[in-house]
């Protein structure tokens, strides 16, 4: 009887345990971020119309169309500026909603120009191409970022872009940030990369092509080569970073498109990167009055 008891205390002090730490996990905010759907052509995408706050703090949110801002697409604006890219653009779960990208263009610009940030973390150009296919706009930034047309990127799972909330939030979280540190391994494919495919660069051109001959001809577009850290150093060395410029050569024909190469911009520097990759809070900052001048030019 007493054995029956201690059993029946631990279970209730084991189920109290868990049930607290579920709650401390949820209250926290940490499972508070988008999801994602997926889809035929592009893979995945933000889901529409969704919005948080991530650790109670970085609010995010995402409109009809799965843009990175809270006013539904309307199209009656113009210009409409598409900002489309990968994580870069997107800014994601370290910044609020007010230190991405695309709301400081927004502040740049003024209301003279509406921006539409349309991004998904690594994202390749062939699945921004995929998207512009269903969405075309009237002025566009794109980011391009080395081996961008050598394959589209594939939907990586739940952990990395969940299709919606976690029913046990401790349990992911368990699984997708402790877990890996713990372990040493990471979740995280390979960025895709390689040499560009024919198909894809035919692709790139094609719905340029497009984007350019939108809005009775009087569509302009920026194509903002983006290097990370790496690339940013050879690139100070006077070395070639970018190995896709050779077959990125066409775009200088395409009349409406401005090459905007960051590594040639003495404002932007190593200190704007936090991991490598992915610009600072000050990063962002620096990148939406670069592009900003681009886009009045």
């Amino acid at each position: 009887m007493i054995q029956r008891r201690h059993v029946q205390w631990a279970l209730g002090s084991t189920a109290l345990v868990f049930s607290l730490m579920e709650g401390a996990v949820r209250l926290s905010g940490i499972t508070d971020f988008p999801v994602y759907s997926l889809d035929d052509t592009i893979a995945y995408l933000p889901t529409p119309n969704q919005s948080g706050s991530f650790l109670r703090t970085n609010s995010w949110e995402f409109n009809d169309r799965s843009m990175g801002v809270k006013a539904p697409w309307t199209g009656t604006h113009h210009p409409n500026l598409l900002l489309i890219g990968n994580s870069i653009f997107m800014g994601g779960n370290p910044f609020a909603q007010e230190e991405k990208l695309g709301p400081l263009l927004q502040q740049e610009l003024g209301p003279g120009a509406a921006v539409w940030p349309i991004a998904a973390g690594r994202w390749s150009t062939v699945n921004e191409i995929a998207y512009l296919r269903k969405n075309p706009a009237d002025f566009f930034v794109w980011e391009y970022m080395s081996g961008g047309l050598n394959h589209l990127a594939p939907w990586q799972g739940e952990l990395l872009f969940p299709t919606e909330k976690p029913l046990w939030a401790t349990s992911y979280v368990a699984r997708r940030y402790i877990a890996p540190r713990l372990l040493g391994y990471s979740l995280i494919e390979q960025q895709p990369n390689g040499p560009p495919t024919a198909e894809n660069l035919a692709a790139f051109m094609e719905v340029i092509t497009k984007l350019c001959q939108s809005a009775n001809g009087k569509a302009r577009g920026v194509i903002l080569l983006y290097p990370d850290a790496r690339e940013l150093s050879l690139a100070r060395q006077r070395t070639e970073w970018l190995p896709d410029r050779d077959a990125l050569a066409p775009l200088a024909k395409a009349g409406c498109v401005t090459v905007l190469d960051l590594a040639e911009r003495p404002e932007w520097s190593e200190t704007d990167y936090r991991d490598g990759v992915h610009p600072t809070a000050e990063g962002n900052r620096v990148l939406a009055k670069i592009l900003a001048s681009a886009v009045r030019t």
